[in-house]
């Protein structure tokens, strides 16, 4: 009598060994590294990058994206819910699937829509889009603010250049100047930069 495993059995062990580490594998895509990028983003990271090494003074938004947007905010590594719906304006109902919005690494532009009729009410779009401080650039924010939003109409990031090491950026976008923007109720919440 033989107590050597059957191929079946073998083949049964490595499909569980597979399956075990699906969980493991999913917890670092996404806790570790933000999440998979989607085609858009890394189309507007790219196209991004490749501006910046051109040596432009300021990043022109609308020329990098083919969707609808009437502002875009800057938002700061960690802003929780609760911020991102002050600064932006609106509640944004998928704040849950932005992966990566606690890891140092990143900073996030997120394009906001005008608000639309949808088949279930008043909705309003936003497309996220993370920025990586390593690989694109890093973000200056005013002291103390988390986030600042600029209308489409002024959609310039100004960019400032200086000495890195080897492996990170060299620019950083710069959004410090500008005059407090308000919501609808009146209340200061971001800055506004003028126009470049």
């Amino acid at each position: 009598m033989s107590f050597a495993p059957s191929a079946s059995f073998r083949r049964l062990i490595l499909l569980l060994v597979i399956f075990s580490l699906a969980p493991i594998t999913l917890y670092f895509l996404y806790a570790r590294t933000g999440g998979p990028a989607s085609a858009r983003e890394l189309t507007f990271q790219r196209n991004m990058r490749f501006l910046l090494m051109a040596g432009t003074d300021d990043v022109v938004l609308p020329r990098l994206t083919d969707w609808e947007w009437e502002k875009v905010c800057a938002l700061d590594t960690g802003v929780t819910s609760a911020e991102l719906n002050t600064i932006a304006g609106f509640e944004y109902p998928l704040f849950g699937e932005l992966h990566w919005v606690d890891r140092p690494e990143y900073w996030t532009l997120f394009f906001v829509d005008q608000k639309r009729e949808a088949s279930w009410g008043i909705a309003q779009h936003a497309v996220p889009i993370r920025i990586s401080r390593k690989d694109v650039a890093d973000l200056k924010l005013p002291e103390g603010v988390k986030g600042v939003c600029i209308p489409r109409d002024n959609g310039r990031l100004p960019v400032t250049r200086h000495l890195a090491i080897v492996g990170q950026t060299p620019v950083t976008v710069d959004l410090t100047g500008g005059t407090p923007a308000k919501t609808e109720e009146g209340e200061t919440h971001d800055r506004n930069p003028s126009p470049q």
